[in-house]
């Protein structure tokens, strides 16, 4: 049984739309289900670091009551399409399990020792999971800007401008026309 018919039985959900940067409203009890575009939850350590907690897309589930901390945010990285889940649908095993596993997969990458690498694997994890195929590689329509993948992966926007420099000469990524990252197959 996939997830989304777990979650859309057995009535349909009102959809919501976001604008990319705005914030999803959270209170305590309520879920949202991502129908279409990707966001990211964040929250702030006690020197006010932003710290993003995970990147989530269609069929994932975001919201307060799978973090019990604050701050939490829900940030529309894209435009974002969002439904409000019933009560009842709150903490399926498999909504769990697909959250954890998300989380782990980041957390592996943001823990790679050498800052290059951290950041390559942080740009293909991300375009693999959100990016669309082309002919020469993937292409990721999600703007991030130097300071926030800076903030993910734990380093300075200097240090990500000068590795993205480096990662286009080496033909690792490029530019679309409308400046859409592109990691090229290899």
């Amino acid at each position: 049984m996939s997830l989304n018919s777990v979650i859309t039985k057995p009535q349909k959900l009102k959809q919501h739309q976001f604008k990319r940067r705005q914030l999803i409203p959270l209170t305590d009890i309520l879920l949202w289900r991502i129908d279409a575009g990707v966001v990211r939850t964040l929250t702030k350590n006690e020197e006010e670091n932003t710290i993003t907690l995970g990147f989530w897309g269609t069929g994932d589930i975001v919201g307060q009551p799978l973090f019990p901390s604050y701050p939490y945010q829900v940030e529309c990285l894209t435009i974002v399409e969002a439904s409000i889940l019933p009560r009842g649908y709150f903490y399926t095993q498999e909504v769990m399990l697909s959250h954890i596993q998300k989380t782990q997969e980041l957390l592996r990458i943001i823990h790679s020792r050498k800052i290059k690498l951290r950041l390559l694997r942080l740009l293909k994890w991300l375009t693999d999971r959100f990016g669309n195929q082309l002919p020469e590689g993937k292409i990721l329509d999600m703007r991030l800007t130097h300071q926030e993948l800076a903030e993910i992966i734990g380093t300075s926007r200097v240090t990500i401008t000068r590795l993205l420099n480096q990662f286009e000469k080496e033909q690792k990524i490029g530019w679309s026309q409308n400046n859409c990252l592109i990691i090229f197959n290899h």
